[in-house]
């Protein structure tokens, strides 16, 4: 099982570290799809030193993951993307890095636009579920990110205990 979880490992890290490289080259000074990009690309290199070292994180860091992943996605929510163009199109985005719920609506003058815009909740909610899933990969990656180094500098810094719950723990020395 350890060489599957290995390969496992590696195979997530590079292909988030390859997404987050692409959208990293295209990203054309977009600050958030910079953002992004390295986010996916760091911690996708950090799952593949996983798997080439050979850790296991325990289900305690998955669910620290999880939570922050979630708390993560929601907290997105805060994040407002308001655009007027087009001849008198309206969109409006929450979430980050992509607004995965959407309102629009369009009008024939700028008047009934800035109508519109000074009262968006007024417009229905799309959800975009390419987006969402986007996101909840950014936020899931964020918390890798966070979550795994944060584990393992805790960890070196304590002693072991035989009778210790390992959150993080080298396949070599499992039992």
């Amino acid at each position: 099982m350890s060489g599957l979880r290995m390969g496992v490992f590696l195979c997530a890290g590079v292909a988030s570290a390859a997404i987050g490289l692409l959208a990293l080259a295209t990203s054309v000074g977009l600050a958030y799809y910079t953002v992004f990009g390295m986010v996916l690309g760091c911690a996708g290199a950090v799952l593949a030193w996983l798997g080439l070292a050979d850790l296991r994180p325990g289900p305690i860091v998955w669910a620290a993951v999880a939570v922050l992943a979630v708390a993560g996605l929601l907290a997105s929510l805060l994040v407002v993307r308001e655009d007027v163009c087009c001849m008198f199109g309206y969109h409006r985005g929450l979430g980050y890095p992509w607004g995965w719920l959407d309102s629009g609506a369009s009008a024939a003058t700028l008047d009934e636009i800035e109508e519109i815009a000074a009262a968006p909740e007024r417009l229905p909610l799309h959800l975009d579920p390419a987006k969402l899933l986007l996101d909840a990969l950014f936020w899931t990656q964020a918390a890798v990110l966070a979550v795994i180094p944060a584990v393992l500098v805790l960890r070196g810094a304590r002693p072991d205990h035989p009778d210790d719950h390992e959150v993080v723990r080298s396949a070599h020395r499992a039992s």
